[in-house]
């Protein structure tokens, strides 16, 4: 099947060819940039990006789960907000002392359960604000953008 991944915001076409699916052409393509790219909805189950620049992709909807996002560029994605994947491998990336021990329990339970935003929020509305906080610093400002239009902030 003909495949084209395109800028979001040119619509120039970063990569095209004939793959099986997008997972396909993006792990043959896996050291091809892909900063700006728009993965709105693609089927990545289970792919294989560690290392892939994916700095400013629009990840709106996409199914990342399974997927090895280790070492990936994240900077500047967008559209990320309800990403369990992206949310596990940003919150890998932060030393260990910045959460407490009730923070991890909250960020084990949100990854394993996969847990919505109302669960989220009934569950873990006292340890939330600090994780998304460091999060935010660590310039992933989404999750603290919609706690915070959720009224939970």
């Amino acid at each position: 099947m003909k495949i084209e991944i395109k800028k979001r915001f040119t619509g120039s076409i970063i990569l095209s060819g004939d793959y099986g699916n997008i997972k396909d052409c993006l792990e043959k393509n896996r050291y091809a940039n892909l900063r700006y790219a728009d993965l709105k909805y693609a089927n990545l189950r289970g792919a294989d990006l560690g290392g892939a620049n994916l700095r400013g992709a629009n990840l709106r909807g996409a199914d990342l789960r399974g997927a090895d996002l280790r070492g990936a560029d994240l900077r500047g994605a967008r559209n990320y907000r309800d990403s369990h994947d992206v949310f596990q491998e940003v919150v890998r990336r932060q030393k260990v002392e910045v959460f407490g021990e009730a923070e991890w329990n909250a960020i084990a339970q949100i990854t394993i359960h996969r847990l919505c935003w109302d669960s989220i929020k009934k569950r873990f509305s006292d340890v939330m604000p600090h994780i998304f906080e460091v999060l935010a610093q660590a310039g992933f400002t989404e999750w603290l953008e919609y706690w915070k239009e959720m009224g939970a902030l």
